[in-house]
């Protein structure tokens, strides 16, 4: 019987550039929670890109969200008046970050942090940096409580020009983005048309590194196997425990990775010259 394929994205740093986005989001979320609500005088930046780097590719921190929890929740366990006396190496992060075994952080945040603050909470503030005031109510619907800027979504770009219905192969998403930070995304696309059964989002309740998404997908798609393209180590494991068809690794957070591409028009282009997979 023929081996019927689909190509599934994951969003992030795949599909849509979001380098001045999300970090930037995790970052203000963290200075934001130090200043209001540790008190702590915001004296340097606690968080650069080699943590942010470090923590996605971590397994368990797929939800960026989560990265911003996860260091206020550390802050917050510290006694300190300056964020300066809070500083850590990004090596020293990463040996914190390495006894976190699960697949499910959240756990492990509020075990190794007794100060942590309630989850919830900081993913709303993540929240209102992200949407803006606009697009909260707009397409979360709600109002902001803290933040009233321009969202940090506007900061994000398209890395493929293609239609998804312009692909010979179906075509799914694998997201941590909940549906609404999904129709952001797809509006930048310009794939607003994406029909919902071709996408999983964190909101549904299933997460990388779970490779339950590829099988949702999988009933709604019709395929047997699946070019995947992931940027990070838990989209990574979730295509080995699914273990049908090839991982396509996106960006350097993989580095070392053998199947691995600058962008992912790059990869796209390997598959069209092998014709695996091309546009009608």
């Amino acid at each position: 019987m023929k081996d019927r394929k689909a190509l599934i994205f994951d969003v992030d740093g795949v599909l849509v550039d979001t380098s001045r986005s999300f970090p930037n989001v995790v970052l203000a979320a963290i200075q934001w929670w130090s200043k209001y609500k540790l008190g702590l005088s915001i004296d340097c930046r606690p968080f650069g890109e080699e943590h942010y780097k470090i923590t996605k590719n971590h397994p368990s921190f797929n939800d960026d969200y989560d990265i911003a929890w996860a260091f206020i929740s550390f802050l917050s366990s510290r006694k300190a008046k300056k964020l300066s006396e809070n500083r850590i190496t990004p090596a020293e992060w990463s040996r914190i970050l390495s006894s976190c075994k699960e697949d499910n952080p959240i756990p492990w945040v509020y075990s190794t942090f007794k100060s942590a603050p309630e989850r919830e909470k900081v993913r709303r503030l993540c929240e209102e940096i992200y949407f803006g005031k606009d697009a909260l109510q707009n397409i979360n619907g709600r109002s902001p409580q803290n933040i009233f800027a321009r969202g940090l979504w506007h900061l994000e770009s398209p890395n493929i020009t293609t239609h998804w219905s312009q692909f010979d192969l179906p075509v799914g998403i694998y997201t941590g983005r909940s549906r609404f930070e999904l129709k952001l995304a797809l509006e930048i696309l310009g794939w607003s048309d994406l029909p919902e059964e071709h996408y999983v989002t964190s909101d549904m309740g299933i997460t990388k590194p779970s490779p339950e998404g590829f099988y949702i997908l999988s009933k709604t798609l019709k395929f047997d196997s699946i070019y995947y393209f992931g940027d990070t180590k838990s989209d990574l494991e979730a295509f080995k425990a699914y273990g049908k068809g090839t991982f396509f690794a996106i960006g350097n957070y993989l580095e070392g990775y053998p199947n691995s591409f600058e962008n992912l028009k790059e990869a796209l282009a390997f598959l069209f010259a092998r014709k695996l997979a091309c546009p009608k």
